[in-house]
């Protein structure tokens, strides 16, 4: 990239990022769909880790103080710094308003630099951020939904998208990159790593016979799979740990048991094919630069001979998942036919694929069009962008403004969202009785007293027992362990679970004495945190290894001479 264009794309990113940030400063973030949620993640992380209460998986404060396991399912890898910012002082909106501005840039660091190692074409990095940060659908995860795992995802998953066109066309080296980015995406959106998982897979399809034909592709991507599984024990294991031990509360069903995927669909018009589902998603530009760019390489390659595979591949795949959008006939029949597609909640989340893929294929015609101008193009950049600017302005920043303020609130603390990893059990218990299970609700039911509850334990006094089994203050996960004293005698066992709480049944002997629930790190879990750790320091050894060796080796040549 020549020194003029590295300015210009300096301009461009600033000005991009500060766009793209100013609504939160307008009141963007008050009552927005789930930002209490993300933000009681920030608050419980620093809370537990200034209690000194380290690793630890489970929100103490949520529920009541019942504790709630938002860690085993929502990774906190990349909540870890902005706790500390909280824990330095920084307030906890001002922490999560700090978040939303890393990963804004994060977005536009990553296109940029995936954009350049794929085409090596510097106008088609040029407008390759705004294309992707101004979509109707980034605009509305920042500030309407809130949902900040979502944004975090937008900001790896082109590095997931690099890494595997570049293995498949046979650049090997990148089977590291892919193995990283992949567990980074885990620990940060699960249903973002299925989708892009999916992807990856039918990339894999679409280039079987080379795959095959090389073998070295196909070791690398075994070497790949190892590594990520290496690196991601540490979150991997407790979370299916966890599922295997209970149900937990279904967001993919309404109250009716009718699988919201399917029910958010079915408001469309036309049930074959409506495109204004996908118009209204990423706006009409972007559509049209997705036609255009097509139409775009079809005459420039006289038909569908692409030299590129990179770009019919990224429209095959756009164009499934787009499908699915537009269609809810088409919709309902995958889902019939791979019924794990539920899990998506609704199916415009595919869109973290269709995005960035958009954004490689319109974004690299573009470039093309403008390296072939001459000093024009110096002129037309900045008028296109200024209008996009406005459009962007004008249309889903001032709609999403609208909504959010149209609902503004106190945000409320420890949201637990839609109830995701929530024991259904529990919530079966908590409704039966007016959702007022509470430790003190408990005490009194149970017929104890409550002498100390912090994050590290529970403590509990019994006098005259009520019941054989005693429902404890805290939501059951995997990993309680619970100490019972009488009659000097102490018992240590697993917590039991009932009505999705800890329970303990109490010895035949037991009239008086406390009992004690602590939370530790399962024999699975530290199998885990041995596994990512050895693998983390043999990826690094891999990874420095050549540099150091060449600085060395560097450094004896000029002894030498």
């Amino acid at each position: 990239m020549k020194k003029n264009e590295k300015i210009i794309l300096w301009i461009v990113d600033v000005l991009l990022f500060v766009l793209i940030i100013y609504p939160i400063f307008q009141g963007g973030l008050i009552g927005g769909y789930d930002p209490g949620f993300h933000m009681g993640r920030i608050q419980s992380l620093a809370n537990n880790i200034a209690s000194g209460h380290f690793p630890n998986p489970i929100g103490f404060e949520y529920l009541n103080k019942l504790g709630y396991g938002v860690g085993f399912f929502y990774g906190n890898f990349f909540i870890y710094p902005f706790a500390m910012l909280h824990l330095l002082g920084l307030s906890v909106y001002h922490s999560y308003i700090a978040y939303i501005m890393f990963f804004v840039g994060m977005s536009i660091f990553s296109i940029n630099l995936v954009m350049q190692k794929l085409f090596q074409n510097s106008w088609a990095t040029i407008v390759s951020a705004p294309l992707y940060l101004t979509s109707y659908y980034v605009i509305e995860v920042i500030y309407l939904r809130a949902a900040a795992g979502e944004l975090a995802a937008f900001a790896i998953i082109p590095w997931v998208l690099l890494s595997i066109f570049k293995l498949v066309q046979g650049k090997t080296k990148y089977w590291i990159p892919l193995a990283v980015s992949l567990g980074l995406l885990l620990v940060t959106h699960i249903l973002s790593f299925l989708i892009t998982v999916a992807t990856i897979i039918i990339i894999v399809l679409l280039n079987i016979p080379t795959v095959f034909r090389k073998k070295v592709i196909l070791w690398s991507l075994l070497k790949s799979a190892l590594l990520f599984l290496g690196l991601t024990c540490v979150f991997l294991l407790p979370f299916l740990q966890q599922y295997s031990a209970q149900k937990f509360v279904s967001t993919s069903v309404d109250g009716n048991g009718n699988y919201l995927i399917l029910v958010y669909s079915v408001w469309m018009k036309n049930h074959i094919f409506d495109i204004e589902q996908f118009n209204s998603m990423n706006g009409t530009l972007l559509l049209v630069l997705l036609v255009g760019s097509l139409l775009y390489y079809l005459i420039k390659n006289k038909g569908f001979n692409f030299k590129n595979k990179l770009v019919w591949q990224s429209y095959v795949v756009i164009f499934l998942y787009a499908s699915l959008i537009v269609s809810p006939d088409l919709l309902q029949f995958a889902v019939k036919s791979f019924k794990p597609l539920i899990m998506l909640q609704v199916i415009t989340r595919v869109n973290v694929i269709i995005l960035p893929l958009l954004v490689f294929v319109a974004a690299n015609a573009l470039g093309e069009i403008l390296s072939s101008l001459k000093l024009s193009k110096y002129a037309i950049v900045p008028v296109g962008l200024a209008l996009l600017a406005v459009l962007t302005v004008m249309v889903p920043i001032k709609n999403n403004l609208q909504e959010v303020r149209s609902r503004e609130q106190v945000i409320p603390k420890y949201s637990i969202s839609m109830g995701e990893y929530e024991p259904r059990d529990f919530m079966t218990y908590n409704l039966k009785n007016n959702s007022q299970v509470t430790p003190k609700f408990l005490a009194k039911k149970q017929g104890y007293s409550i002498e100390k509850n912090n994050h590290h334990e529970v403590q509990i006094k019994v006098d005259t027992p009520n019941d054989r089994t005693v429902l404890l203050p805290r939501l059951f996960y995997k990993g309680y362990q619970v100490t019972t004293k009488y009659a000097g005698n102490t018992l240590k066992s697993e917590a039991e679970s009932k009505n999705g709480l800890v329970s303990t049944t109490l010895p035949p002997d037991f009239k008086s004495g406390t009992i004690t629930v602590k939370y530790q790190t399962t024999t699975l879990g530290k199998i885990g945190w041995a596994v990512s750790l050895v693998t983390g320091s043999i990826t690094l050894l891999i990874i420095f290894k050549r540099p150091i060796v060449k600085i060395l080796k560097n450094g004896l040549l000029k002894k030498q001479s």
